[in-house]
């Protein structure tokens, strides 16, 4: 690969870089944009982030090197060491030309079962749908009534006859209480993907 400096970018084969900083020894010692270590990575050759690996990032764009998780659907042959790598695990785009990048925005990651038997039956890459196990809320509630005089109505409203105490067992539901999902505290950050 050749370099060449031409005031404040540097030009490669692929690559344009601008606003670097030359020092005395003639090397790259500043990058002033968002993407200088991506770019240093792509100069040297030295990034050794696996291609597939995703990644959180505290910047709402993908760094230099990375693409957004965010399903887009993509050209198998500008992105073919990704597509190498993932292929169509998470959709075959138009069936010849692309494919598609995990979509994981706005999701909760469960690590893959891979055979332990926690979560069976899924296959790698699926999406799984919120849920509640099975459970029951209910409260019971004996009540008891006092009926000092004949002439007094009983709990279904019948007219009592005799004195004495009477029993009703009620049944009574919780109110509803909540928002429209469950979820823990959490914090939002865009996950990125390497190509």
């Amino acid at each position: 690969m050749s370099i060449k400096v031409q005031g404040t970018e540097i030009i490669t084969d692929s690559l344009r870089i601008e606003n670097v900083d030359i020092n005395y020894d003639n090397s790259v010692s500043g990058l002033l944009s968002n993407d200088f270590q991506g770019a240093i990575d792509e100069l040297t050759g030295i990034d050794a982030t696996p291609i597939g690996t995703i990644q959180y990032f505290a910047k709402n764009s993908a760094p230099f090197g990375w693409l957004k998780a965010n399903g887009a659907e993509v050209s198998r042959t500008t992105y073919i060491d990704l597509f190498n790598q993932i292929g169509t695990t998470f959709g075959s785009g138009d069936g010849s030309t692309t494919f598609n990048l995990p979509d994981i925005r706005g999701e909760t990651i469960r690590v893959w079962d891979d055979g332990r038997g926690v979560d069976s039956g899924r296959n790698f890459g699926s999406i799984q749908g919120d849920a509640f196990s099975s459970h029951t809320h209910g409260v019971s509630h004996n009540a008891d009534r006092w009926w000092g005089n004949r002439g007094t109505r009983d709990w279904n409203g019948s007219r009592n006859t005799s004195n004495g105490i009477g029993h009703k067992n009620t049944s009574v539901n919780t109110n509803s209480t909540g928002g429209d999902e469950t979820r823990p505290r959490n914090v939002a950050l865009l996950p990125c993907i390497k190509f």
